[in-house]
């Protein structure tokens, strides 16, 4: 199992280094993603340092980032022939993008780490969304630079801070419900729930897009986006009282 895990983790690398190389980068986006990356990646790496597989759960968000873009770009067409194009990437991003972070979830914490507390879990989750976040981020900032009218400058700079308000760490706090409820062997239910949450996140967005004249989408949009902020900072509270009065020892590594 072992090596299967390290097998999914360089093709799915394998599969986000082509995409990128698909990607419109300018020297600004480039430099934006690399800095971007390199200090969420190091900030990861610092703070979680003592909880095992961090270190996997980054290089397993980043693999699959790449992976879930192009399968995204798939699933675009799908709903299009549906006729629920409206939904944009409510429709299509939180089932691909949960269900491949939630496998290396499953794969870091059977085949890598032997799990002493649902903490263990939780944190390769938060692991695994920031890597993806990293990953994610790097497409968006290429995409939004060539899009900005004005300079590469000004769009990366613009990327970055659309990025940062809308939650650059969401996507720790779906795969760290979905990696909860795989330590409370209710794994389907638990995911089925971050789907859902990362729905919610993506659907005003959407909406707004669709209905260009209306407000309340965008008012809607504006509620979630702080609601989630709330939810990631109680979390992160939360998990830092647990750390404190329940550290877990160092799991042995796992022998395939």
């Amino acid at each position: 199992m072992k090596y299967l895990y390290f097998l999914l983790t360089l093709g799915a690398l394998g599969v986000t280094v082509v995409h990128y190389t698909r990607e419109p980068f300018l020297p600004a986006s480039a430099l934006t993603a690399v800095v971007f990356a390199a200090v969420l990646v190091s900030l990861t790496l610092f703070l979680l340092r003592r909880r095992p597989g961090i270190a996997h759960g980054v290089v397993w968000g980043i693999a699959v980032s790449g992976l879930a873009v192009e399968l995204n770009t798939n699933m675009t067409h799908l709903l299009a022939r549906a006729g629920l194009d409206w939904l944009g990437a409510a429709g299509y991003a939180p089932l691909t993008e949960e269900v491949l972070k939630f496998l290396g979830v499953i794969l870091i914490c059977t085949c890598v780490i032997r799990p002493r507390s649902w903490l263990d879990y939780v944190f390769v989750g938060v692991a695994v969304g920031l890597g993806f976040t990293a990953g994610e981020d790097a497409t968006a900032f290429a995409r939004m630079t060539v899009d900005n009218l004005d300079s590469d400058t000004a769009g990366a700079i613009s990327a970055v801070v659309i990025r940062l308000v809308s939650n650059p760490l969401s996507h720790s706090l779906f795969t760290g419900l979905s990696a909860y409820g795989l330590s409370q062997k209710q794994p389907v239910r638990w995911l089925i729930a971050a789907i859902a949450v990362h729905v919610t996140n993506n659907l005003f967005p959407s909406l707004s897009t669709a209905f260009d004249d209306a407000i309340w989408p965008l008012l809607a949009g504006m509620v979630v986006v702080v609601a989630v902020w709330v939810a990631v900072i109680w979390g992160a509270i939360a998990l830092r009282k647990k750390s404190a009065t329940a550290r877990s020892p160092l799991p042995e590594r796992a022998y395939a």
